[in-house]
């Protein structure tokens, strides 16, 4: 088990590992985690290594809707995208599968099996995102030729400037991780809340989506754009993910790589963050205090969180994040109104 807070190098470990492995014996090697965008993230870290005895299986639901554009040209030549049977023949001289710990559970099993790419070594990325319940069906279905399993990830999460970094620290590690001390940014207006006012959640099928929000980030992606600034949208919601990459798109402004739900950003950074946390009734995502973790966690210079006052004030107030909105109030931090936002009036 290895755990290390983001930013010190788990991925990288996962990459010096399989070219050990890859030059000192001649062991097979599976490396997954939970979401498709984590194995990518893996995928392109051995590709910057120039190791490439590797092959990436996604599904086609996936590879295929939104999320094409997250394989680049230089790795795309060792993607399998499936929506049917897999031939063993795809995987002759492999010695490294790439693939989400469901994938494996279920249409990849039979080849960690038969022998084709026997499971001998197991590791598994961002393991804490992962229920104990999905771990069972591979340590029961592959009991017989699994040697190895290495768990890589944090159950908590830390980086960004000492404002949110301290806080995050005080909250989730008992206060004691500290802040780099050279980080170049030591503002509490490193992180701003957004009163988008008038933001209903509205439920669509399991998830849930808030228009309001939506057009607030259009607005915000314009400035930020013509900036030139480098950032990214989370959201602990799919479908206001898809709702926010299609008006980027359709109001022709960058949507490739750009907007992600907390659990496929899992591992990930950008200098700008925004997040829209969608709802204004209920607590939902929020309840889960190390998820909320993740999404609070990952920007390097600056983070805007939108959401309503109330909400933050009354509904979920007992929350990580609506603890740092009351944090950031007692420090003398106001909340940025929608009129600000339009009129560019924040920190950016």
């Amino acid at each position: 088990m290895i755990q290390g807070p983001p930013g010190t190098g788990k991925t990288t470990v996962i990459a010096a590992f399989v070219n050990s492995i890859l030059e000192g014996s001649d062991r097979t090697v599976w490396l997954t985690a939970q979401s498709n965008v984590a194995v990518k993230n893996i995928a392109m870290k051995l590709a910057d290594c120039n190791i490439w005895s590797w092959k990436l299986v996604v599904s086609s639901d996936f590879h295929l809707g939104w999320h094409e554009h997250l394989y680049g040209y230089n790795i795309q030549s060792h993607v399998i995208v499936t929506s049917g049977k897999l031939s063993s023949k795809l995987f002759q001289g492999c010695r490294i599968i790439l693939c989400t710990i469901s994938m494996l559970s279920s249409r990849l099993g039979k080849f960690g099996l038969d022998g084709t790419v026997p499971l001998q070594t197991l590791v598994v990325d961002e393991a804490s995102q992962i229920e104990i319940g999905q771990y069972l069906p591979v340590l029961s279905r592959f009991v017989n030729v699994l040697r190895k399993i290495c768990f890589i990830g944090d159950d908590k999460q830390y980086r960004m400037p000492p404002p949110i970094g301290d806080f995050i620290s005080e909250h989730m590690y008992t206060s004691n991780l500290k802040s780099n001390p050279e980080h170049p940014i030591k503002n509490i207006n490193s992180c701003q809340f957004f009163d988008i006012t008038y933001g209903q959640e509205e439920r669509v099928d399991k998830s849930w989506k808030n228009m309001a929000e939506v057009i607030a980030i259009m607005k915000m992606s314009e400035l930020l754009s013509e900036k030139d600034k480098e950032f990214k949208i989370i959201t602990p919601y799919d479908a206001q993910r898809t709702l926010i990459e299609k008006t980027l798109r359709d109001n022709e402004l960058e949507w490739k790589d750009k907007c992600f739900n907390v659990d496929s950003f899992q591992g990930n950074e950008e200098e700008i963050i925004i997040i829209s946390l969608v709802r204004s009734r209920d607590i939902g995502f929020l309840k889960d205090m190390r998820r909320t973790n993740v999404m609070l966690s990952r920007c390097k210079q600056q983070m805007y969180i939108l959401s309503s006052k109330v909400f933050l004030q009354h509904f979920a107030a007992k929350t990580l994040v609506g603890k740092m909105a009351k944090h950031w109030e007692e420090a003398g931090e106001k909340w940025i109104t929608l009129d600000q936002l339009v009129e560019g009036k924040f920190n950016f």
